[in-house]
């Protein structure tokens, strides 16, 4: 059997079209042994059907959450590593249907684990205040499939074994990429749908590393390396942090713009960003992450705000760690349990790794624009904003956005930017050229799909 590495012009997931001519790729051993621990069977429903059920089913608040399957993805089983992961079915869709995408979730960080997503974000669920869980009406997996995997090792459940946390993007692929071989040889059926790599902020990062790596695999770039067993379709980012001396350098800017500082702190403000900028171009980067995180700092206090990533809160996104708490909570480790997750008393479940976050420290700085650039000849790409956030919002991925080399730079230039009607509602600004969307969501900050919910599912479905 061989699978084709697919390429796209068009941003309609349902509508990606298949087949890279010149990048077959064969496909590797489908390894017999199941990882999943349950599953179950999704059926078609009628939307109008579907909608009036799937909200009366809404209301009934659940204690534990309904993956179609869940366990470890070996990583490096020689060393014992392996990643923790729960994938979802698509709601409304059958599993059979070859042409469903299945959207994998990054969260960022570095090390920050998707199951935050899962929980918080964009997945099936959120939770409520006496740790049960409701279901999310805005979720993306309605209609497409949805994979949640915790990395890099270190993060979340996953083990470690002997092998050590990656500290480079490169690592950081590597090992995601096993994980998804392990993934879809536990269900054959799977490697044909097409596969949409996502994430938000730090994941600007990792969503173009795993992707370019798996571009190198189809060309047959990476020799010894087996090739994948599943398709990619395409990518997007929200809010992300991807080319750090372009996206520094706006930072004051767009601080004093958004009205947290005044005129002579935005002067301060450049100043800092300068001695980041050239420490980036010395390659100092643990220097320039340290500086970095002052100047965020600077901003913060000076404005007051409880957090840069949506300058409206009061408090920061989930605030009272809600989602650690439930997936720490007794019930929901016994289920985990017989999957090898041990105790919540020997391994405590925390949304965000600071050890992870202090190996790949020195990471931060480095840019992988260049691999966007790459990826654009081949592959469909959405970068999404909030128009609320002051880290990595809209002033600092424009930057870095419109200082891309690639074929559609001039096209993308001249494009125009047009209103985005949700409900006969400007809901955004969406610009478009090529195999590059580029959405402004109005009145949501970072986390786009947490802010609004089915306005963000609206995008899943009109342009991921």
């Amino acid at each position: 059997m061989k699978l084709r590495c697919t390429a796209s012009v068009g941003v309609i997931l349902a509508c990606l079209a298949y087949g890279l001519d010149g990048l077959l790729c064969a496909a590797a051993r489908v390894d017999g042994e199941q990882l999943a621990i349950r599953r179950k069977d999704v059926l078609r429903s009628k939307p109008a059907a579907f909608e009036t059920s799937f909200r009366k089913d809404a209301k009934r608040n659940l204690t534990l959450p309904e993956p179609t399957s869940y366990g470890y993805l070996d990583v490096n089983p020689e060393k014992g590593s392996a990643m923790y992961y729960m994938y979802f079915e698509a709601q409304e869709a059958s599993p059979h249907d070859k042409d469903v995408p299945i959207i994998l979730w990054l969260q960022g960080g570095p090390g920050c684990s998707s199951f935050f997503g899962m929980l918080y974000i964009n997945g099936p669920y959120f939770v409520n205040d006496d740790l049960t869980l409701r279901r999310n009406l805005g979720s993306w997996n309605r209609m497409y499939g949805m994979l949640f995997i915790e990395q890099p090792i270190g993060v979340g459940f996953s083990k470690r074994g002997s092998a050590s946390i990656p500290d480079n993007e490169l690592d950081v692929a590597w090992d995601l990429y096993r994980a998804l071989q392990s993934f879809y040889r536990t269900d054959p059926e799977l490697q044909s749908r097409p596969l949409i790599i996502t994430g938000e902020s730090y994941a600007g990062k990792y969503v173009p590393s795993i992707s370019h790596f798996i571009l190198q695999v189809c060309m047959k770039l990476s020799q010894h390396v087996e090739a994948p067993v599943f398709t990619l379709g395409g990518l997007a980012v929200g809010n992300g942090f991807t080319d750090a001396e372009t996206q520094t350098a706006v930072q004051a800017e767009v601080a004093w713009g958004m009205g947290l500082i005044d005129t002579v702190q935005r002067r301060v403000a450049e100043g800092m960003q300068q001695e980041i900028i050239e420490l980036v171009r010395s390659r100092e980067w643990r220097a320039a992450r340290n500086k970095s995180d002052a100047l965020l700092r600077y901003i913060s206090t000076a404005g007051g705000a409880a957090t840069l990533e949506d300058v409206r809160r009061n408090t920061g996104y989930d605030s009272r760690n809600q989602v650690d708490e439930y997936l720490n909570s007794p019930p929901l480790r016994q289920l985990l349990a017989p999957s090898g997750v041990p105790p919540a008393s020997d391994l405590a479940w925390e949304s965000c790794s600071g050890e992870v976050d202090a190996v790949m420290g020195h990471d931060v700085m480095k840019s992988v624009k260049g691999l966007v650039s790459d990826l654009l000849q081949y592959k469909p790409v959405l970068l999404y904003q909030g128009q609320w956030d002051a880290e990595c919002g809209v002033g600092s991925n424009d930057a870095w956005i419109h200082t891309l080399q690639w074929h559609g730079h001039g096209g993308f230039t001249a494009a125009p930017r047009k209103f985005w009607w949700v409900n006969g509602r400007i809901a955004g600004f969406w610009k478009s050229y090529n195999t590059l969307d580029l959405l402004v969501l109005r009145n949501t900050g970072h986390m786009v799909p947490h802010d609004n919910p089915l306005v963000s599912r609206t995008m899943s479905y009109s342009g991921l």
